[in-house]
């Protein structure tokens, strides 16, 4: 069959006689051995369909395309051994997945800071209480552009990032003559919480990678920078006096937090899960005016 296919292709259909040619403008319909065989010619392109006369309604027993040099083809499985079955194609489908970026969510994760070698905690007096510190972001708004066949592109968004710093060794941070010190507490003092928090507005730049395996597209991975504006901080102790009463200041506002932050962002995740990992190369603090520690940051997110 497949050979008085190919014959009808290369010969001239003027050739034909007319009896068996039922010929439309660029369109040909042939009558051979019980199959209708339909060529329609564009330009650059050849598509046949082949139908089995026997059936009624007609099925489709071949389709072939031929462009260029390249050829595409559908057999069913009745023409090539007699057991007729539901169309099979000879060539895999590979579904045209969308993309779906992956930022909008909630998210929670440890928090810690670091130096530009990325040693943990304990540093320019100051120590966290890892286990404590934590960060937390709503993720409102996002978009992806894809960039190539649908796997490889570019997400962007609006979110807001809540960080919570929670200092170790009965100590807390205040600020003097314009500079952010490590102080210890009060003489008499034992704080049950001494915590930094701030409150980021912050816009995402990711290139993210969803590979097609098989049947499944919802395996992602993605990589990029995560920038903030910072909005609000504040200082907050507690603490009981010596009545045991439970006091809870805030001590300040402000602290010389940096206004402008800037975040390493990476995330691996399936479907509308993934795990992510953050690194700031800027300081927490204004140049000269607190500690140079940087935020870093490792936890989980849940995507719309």
């Amino acid at each position: 069959m497949k050979k008085i296919i190919l014959f009808f292709i290369g010969i001239n259909l003027g050739t034909l006689p007319l009896r068996a040619v039922d010929k439309v403008q660029s369109d040909t319909t042939i009558h051979f051995n019980k199959k209708t065989i339909q060529l329609v010619d564009s330009v650059g392109q050849i598509k046949v369909s082949v139908y089995d006369q026997d059936s009624s309604p007609y099925k489709k027993i071949y389709e072939g395309i031929f462009s260029e040099g390249k050829s595409y083809e559908k057999w069913t499985v009745a023409e090539q051994i007699g057991i007729q079955i539901p169309f099979f194609s000879k060539a895999r489908h590979r579904k045209n997945y969308s993309m779906e970026p992956h930022w909008a969510g909630i998210g929670w994760g440890f928090a810690n800071i670091s130096d530009r070698n990325l040693h943990l905690n304990n540093l320019h007096g100051i120590s966290l209480k890892a286990e404590s510190s934590n960060e937390f972001f709503w993720n409102i708004i996002e978009k992806i552009l894809p960039i190539y066949r649908n796997n490889l592109g570019l997400t962007t968004g609006f979110g807001l990032d809540w960080r919570n710093y929670f200092l170790d060794m009965n100590s807390h941070l205040f600020e003097v003559n314009g500079i952010t010190y490590v102080y210890p507490a009060p003489s008499g003092i034992d704080y049950e919480s001494s915590r930094l928090r701030t409150f980021h507005l912050t816009v995402p730049l990711l290139l993210e990678w969803q590979p097609t395996l098989g049947n499944n597209h919802k395996l992602f991975v993605s990589a990029g920078v995560v920038a903030g504006i910072n909005t609000f901080s504040s200082y907050r102790v507690k603490f009981k006096d010596t009545y045991g009463k439970s006091i809870s200041i805030v001590e300040s506002h402000g602290l010389n937090v940096n206004p402008i932050s800037l975040d390493f962002m990476g995330q691996v995740g399936y479907n509308k899960l993934s795990v992510y990992a953050k690194y700031s190369p800027c300081s927490i603090f204004q140049s000269q005016k607190g500690p140079d520690v940087r935020s870093v940051s490792l936890g989980v997110l849940l995507h719309f």
